[in-house]
């Protein structure tokens, strides 16, 4: 990512930058419904700033993996990561509800760099009990 880039979370008072990914519903829900969504508790957005710009942002929720929701292997593979004593019908999960690029900054790995900090923020950080 570009060195001047920063993690903020949102809040209520956040000032909005300038943004447009391209996307009329992506751009609407950030500047639109982001903050009614987090003061309803269903998301949390993170949005990627520089001192000009809105450059990417992504919103997660607590969410669940559960068996009509993937294959039998796949449920397997989810099954074996826990002792026999742990399985459960389902397990929680964290879902990225949107994730957006600011059309100025695209290919240059910014959604994946995403996807790692999304990855390794509740990995290490485990900031939802999943």
């Amino acid at each position: 990512m570009t060195d001047n880039i920063r993690v903020v979370r949102l809040t209520q008072d956040y000032q909005f930058k300038s943004f447009d990914c391209g996307n009329q519903d992506l751009n609407d829900f950030l500047l639109s419904d982001s903050k009614p969504y987090l003061k309803k508790l269903l998301s949390v957005t993170y949005i990627l700033e520089t001192d000009d710009d809105i450059v990417a942002y992504f919103s997660v929720s607590n969410d669940k993996i559960s068996v009509p929701d993937s294959d039998k292997a796949t449920w397997r593979k989810i099954k074996a990561l826990f002792p026999h004593s742990k399985h459960r019908s389902d397990y929680p999960a964290v879902k990225i509800g949107r994730l957006a690029v600011n059309s100025k900054y695209r290919n240059n790995g910014i959604g994946s760099d995403i996807l790692n900090f999304v990855k390794d923020l509740f990995i290490s950080g485990n900031r939802t009990g999943c």
